[in-house]
């Protein structure tokens, strides 16, 4: 399978690199048979040369991949592969917009509701009338409340563990919950950052687990804030996988931080949620109650195309898989 061609685009500040067949469609592989081609001892593994794609000095570090493919179901109109620089995603958010707008870029016939195979299950992207898209996702959850980690430098934080495509633990600074902590502003992202890397550090340090999704591995913090926007209801500050933090509001993270609101009662079914980035961008959402107490969340957002081109891989490049070797 040759990776040649790409598109990339932002949603609300975060980049997505769709990567495109050569002939500039999609790749002939299904999904299953893109993850059983890359799996090892069972376990999905990106290529080295693949997560470099989405890294320094191919690509900003807050890239992610998606990889467009043939759908495998009736219907369905493509299936997708995602990740970042570290590691595969279950779901990105952002990046369904993202894709969902480069296929419109490129003309693929993509129906104004169309079905898309994402290795945690499938979503709907929609193409709103204002431009905007906004996609259904996979049902979400939390998992478990107040949850306590032990920093290194001391202290506890207490969080909730929610999926939304993605396993977060989600810490509640925006003065919203009831009976909660009073709301502050985020800070820094630099302070954030290093608060949000001592969180995660903890969960790992405990190994902490969640649900059968994923292999239960917690690889995103979620910070909630109060909102620096008169417009949004509470601003985040999210972790990923690869030590960056999200620029665009997080489209799996707002709607585990959904899943959580609905399951404490803080948040009704069908509500408007305006959820603010680190970057001051928004998603709007809201969710439907299903009856197994999960949500489906909906969460809509701008995607704009800034490159288009073919990828090129010099045998002599020493960064040609993401780390820097000279060849022999």
């Amino acid at each position: 399978m040759k990776i040649e061609r790409f598109v990339d685009s932002h949603t609300e500040g975060e980049p997505t690199r769709v990567l495109l067949a050569p002939d500039g469609g999609l790749f002939q592989l299904t999904l299953p048979e893109l993850i059983a081609r890359w799996s090892v001892d069972g376990r999905l593994a990106i290529p080295p040369e693949c997560l470099a794609l989405a890294a320094n000095p191919r690509a900003a570090d807050a890239t992610v991949c998606a990889l467009a493919c043939r759908p495998a179901k009736p219907g369905a109109s493509c299936g997708v592969l995602y990740w970042n620089a570290s590691a595969p995603l279950g779901m990105c958010g952002h990046a369904t917009i993202g894709l969902a707008r480069t296929l419109r870029h490129i003309g693929f016939d993509l129906p104004r509701r169309a079905s898309i195979e994402t290795r945690v299950g499938d979503v709907v992207a929609t193409s709103l009338d204002d431009g905007r898209f906004a996609f259904d996702n996979v049902p979400s959850r939390l998992h478990a409340r107040e949850v306590e980690v032990v920093l290194a430098q001391g202290g506890v934080v207490r969080g909730d563990i929610a999926w939304g495509g993605n396993w977060f633990f989600i810490v509640r600074h925006d003065g919203l919950a009831a009976g909660g902590r009073a709301g502050r502003a985020m800070r820094s992202h630099a302070e954030e950052l290093a608060y949000a890397a001592s969180i995660l550090d903890g969960i790992r340090r405990a190994d902490l687990r969640a649900g059968p999704e994923n292999d239960g591995l917690i690889d995103h913090v979620l910070l909630s804030f109060s909102p620096s926007r008169a417009d949004a209801r509470a601003r985040n500050f999210v972790l990923c996988p690869n030590g960056t933090f999200d620029r665009s509001p997080c489209g799996t993270g707002t709607s585990a931080l959904l899943a959580s609101m609905a399951a404490r009662g803080e948040l009704a079914a069908g509500v408007l949620w305006t959820q603010e980035s680190a970057i001051g961008s928004v998603f709007e959402a809201r969710y439907a109650a299903l009856p197994d107490g999960s949500v489906r969340p909906s969460v809509s957002g701008r995607a704009f195309i800034v490159a288009e081109g073919a990828l090129v891989f010099d045998a002599l490049d020493p960064s040609r898989s993401g780390s820097w070797r000279e060849s022999p």
